[in-house]
Parts: structure tokens; sequence; C-alpha cells
């Protein structure tokens, strides 16, 4: 069985990205030959216009400059337009063991990347000829479109012995009706005004994710949510200049929090809230979603923990001067030492009974994929000989997306799992315990916790991989 989805509105908002993104990064108007192609236009003509302007403007450009602006443009617009709707329909649809494709006119360059975070190994694409490293100005096969892309389909289904019948679809335009029809469960997606009529007219069902453009609901209420940070602080700041600086901080961590959560509009659900104070000092880790979780673990914890950033947020407007009263430890990693020597004053905290919070991935997610965790948190645990604690975050990614401005109103699920005893933890042995640490969140963020505690069972086994990031390549139009 399989599932083939389109890119353009259907993963991803709108049109890709590149219409600026390439342009851009490789100068003037270098990008926009293939830009036609991913505009949704369904004039045929149109589409054989894209390879001329190929012809014109790409011809002998060598495959690397694409490759590295390629990494740009998902760093930089791609992940920040992904639907979190979407990420969690084709994960459920791996999850049930279906074989996910990619069906697009856009170029593996723009679509390469998100595939591979993805976990989708199968591309139906169009690509430009290439010959010697350099792209020759010309289209291998045909562009990835309407018929064509449905004839890619049925040969791929026939390569791989799948059934169309059983498979599924989905799709925001009407160009792509051909390829719809084939499975025998389409799905519309956002869909145009022609695949809205098409899909009422043969009982599809529809999906509506929401976009990313706020209305003034969610804007009022992000601004109520940064005043109410002001406020809380300025307060606070006020308190500990006639009382105990660290109850007033530990008590502002409660007022902050609350206060910002509610006014954003935020709902907070936590399965293990007494793991958060039973085991102090500790070393709390958390996935790194959203930086809503600069709200969320204060939340949870209440105070008396140090929190741990990288060094860039010590100078955002309003954050960073908070960050730096509450007594925050920055991690510079780009100078020698800094890091080793932030550690050591994290060490001395624990050893005085406070704890730290920090993000394992060291940075925000561009997608909800976990990252790699660095071994910063774990040396922390070892060396201060306290136990750590993993703090599970769901849905942080959707209240604010990344790069976002404006929150999403909603609820955020938070999981904290049992204390992990580390006083067996060695450098010998370390890279092992980080794996299985991570392991722990794969398993956590895939098969979710009921209000006992008890794992959510759905999910087949052997979909708890972590996601290869090899780039996938497409099929050639035609093989």
């Amino acid at each position: 069985m399989a599932t083939f989805f389109d890119f353009d509105g259907t993963i991803v908002e709108g049109v890709t990205p590149a219409r600026v993104g390439l342009s851009r990064l490789l100068g003037g108007n270098a990008a926009s030959p293939l830009l036609p192609g991913l505009s949704g236009r369904k004039r045929a003509t149109h589409y054989r216009s894209v390879q001329r302007m190929i012809a014109e403007n790409w011809r002998g450009r060598p495959t690397e400059e694409l490759m590295e602006a390629e990494e740009q443009l998902f760093q930089n617009h791609i992940a920040r337009n992904l639907y979190p709707e979407a990420w969690e329909l084709v994960r459920a649809h791996q999850r049930a063991g279906h074989t996910v494709i990619l069906a697009t006119s856009a170029t593996g360059f723009q679509t390469r990347r998100l595939a591979a975070e993805l976990g989708i190994d199968h591309m139906l694409c169009t690509e430009p000829a290439v010959s010697g490293g350099r792209i020759t100005g010309e289209i291998d096969g045909e562009i990835v479109w309407e018929h064509f892309k449905a004839d890619l389909v049925e040969k791929f289904a026939v390569a791989h012995e799948i059934d169309l019948a059983e498979s599924f679809s989905y799709s925001n335009g009407g160009v792509d009706t051909p390829m719809l029809r084939l499975t025998g469960n389409p799905t519309a997606v956002n869909p145009d005004r022609a695949l809205a009529y098409e899909a009422t007219g043969q009982g599809w069902p529809v999906l509506r994710f929401e976009r990313r453009r706020p209305g003034p609901y969610r804007i009022v209420r992000t601004l109520l949510g940064v005043l109410a940070v002001v406020g809380a602080a300025a307060a606070t700041f006020l308190c500990s200049l006639t009382s105990d600086r660290r109850a007033e901080i530990d008590r502002m961590y409660r007022w902050v929090s609350t206060a910002t959560l509610r006014c954003l509009g935020l709902r907070v659900r936590v399965i293990g809230g007494d793991k958060a104070r039973a085991a102090r000092p500790a070393v709390f880790v958390f996935n790194h979603q959203s930086q809503i979780d600069s709200m969320i673990i204060p939340y949870i914890l209440r105070g008396s923990f140090t929190p741990v950033v990288t060094i860039k947020v010590k100078h955002y407007p309003v954050f960073g001067p908070l960050l730096r009263f509450v007594g925050t430890v920055f991690i510079d990693r780009s100078t020698p030492g800094g890091a080793q020597e932030a550690l050591n004053s994290l060490v001395t905290q624990l050893h005085r009974g406070r704890s730290v919070a920090i993000a394992p991935e060291g940075r925000v997610s561009v997608t909800p994929r976990l990252q790699d965790f660095k071994k910063g948190a774990f040396h922390l645990a070892a060396q201060a000989g306290v136990p750590m604690v993993p703090i599970v975050i769901r849905n942080a990614g959707r209240a604010l997306w990344r790069r976002a401005l404006i929150v999403r109103p909603g609820t955020i699920d938070v999981t904290i799992l049992d204390p992990i005893d580390t006083s067996a933890w060695t450098r010998e042995n370390l890279d092992e315990q980080i794996a299985a640490v991570r392991r722990l969140y794969l398993d956590t963020l895939e098969r979710w916790p009921d209000a006992s505690g008890a794992s959510l069972p759905s999910e087949p086994e052997n979909q708890h991989a972590v996601v290869a990031l090899d780039p996938p390549h497409c099929h050639r139009p035609g093989s």
C-alpha cells in the first residue's frame, strides 16, 4: 500500500519559497527558470516555457552551487512553511507501514531536503539534466505535472507492485486531479477552486490545514503575552531590590510563565508532574520544539532551577535582559573552553541544591523531528552525580511555529519521565546512555502515554527508528 503527496500547498503552505529563496541565494533571477513550474498554473504552454528559460539561465551552473542553496532554502524558508498537520499525516501513514512518495512538479533542489527530514525515500519530481556536474539547460524527461505526474504514479505502482485501488493520495490543486483519480483514497488538502469542485462531485474528503497568516485575535493574544512577560518581570525586579533576590526570581518563574501562557491562550497538559518535584536537584532535559518552551519549562518546574541557553539569546530584546536577570547560564560554543567553563559553574550550582534545565538538542528544531543530542547535559549530570529527568514536549511547535512571531492558541502536551540514575555513567559508556535517553524521547513521542502514564498502543514497533537524513533521489520521469 502506498501514499502519494503533492508538495506545494499540501505539505508546505503556498508555493515553495524558492520564488524568493533560491533566487536570492544564487544571485539575481538565477533561480527564476524553475520557479514558474512551481506556481501551480495549469496551462501546458506555461510549463513548456520552463525548458526555454532553464536553457537561457541555468546552463553551465555547477550542481554543488544549487545544493548549497538548497540547504539554506530549507532552513530559512521551506521548514518555516511546513504544515504541522501535514507532518503528522505523513508520520501516520509511515507508522501504518505505507510506502510514502512525494510527487511534485518542483525539482529535487526545492524538495529533497524536506523529504529526507520527513523520512520519505521516494520522489517523483522534475529534474534538470546534468552532464559533468553542471546543468545542461534541459529537463531530464517531462515536467512532473498533471497527466505526466499521473503516468509516473502508475509506472511507480507497477514497478513496486503497489495496488493503487488500496492506496492514498493528497493534493491541493485541480491540476493533480488525474493523480487523485488513480488512487482509491484521494483527499483534497486546502483545495483550490477546481479541486474543491471535483472533490464535491466525487465525494472526496477535504482537509483544511490552518494557514500561517494570523488573524486579529491571535495578534492581540500574542501582544498580551509579551506585556505579561514585561509586567511580571518589572514587578519582580522592583521586589528584588528590597528582598531576597533568589526567592523573588523563583516567584517570577511562576508569575511570568502562568500569566504569559494564559494571555497567549495556551493550556499545558502535564502527565507525571510530580516527577518534576520529587528529584531535586536534577538535570532536567527537554526537546526544544519552540521558543514557547521558555515559558513551559518554568511553568512546570516552578522555580529553584537555572536555565541554560545558547549565547545568541542573550542579546534578544525583552527575553535577553530577563534571562540575564534570573541568572541564566549562556553557552558559547564558538569560544574555546566556553562550554566547559559554563559546565563547571553549573556543577557548582547542582552541588548547592539548585537544578538545571537544558535542551540537549542545543537549539530549536526547524521541524518536529527530534535532533541529535549533544553531550553537555549528560556530562553535567554524570559529573555532578545527580539524576537526569527527561521532559518530553508535544505540540509546542504548533503553538509557535519555527521562526514565527504570532502564537496559535491551543493545548501543549508534556510528559515527565522517571528520573534516570546517572551514578554508573562514565566517559566510556556515555554515548550509549545518550542513545538510550534519546530513544525514550522517540518512543514517547510515537506512543504518547495517557493520563495514567500508560503508552497508547497503536504504532508498530518497527516504526521507532531514527529518521535517516540521507537525501532521497527523484525517480527519473519515464523510469
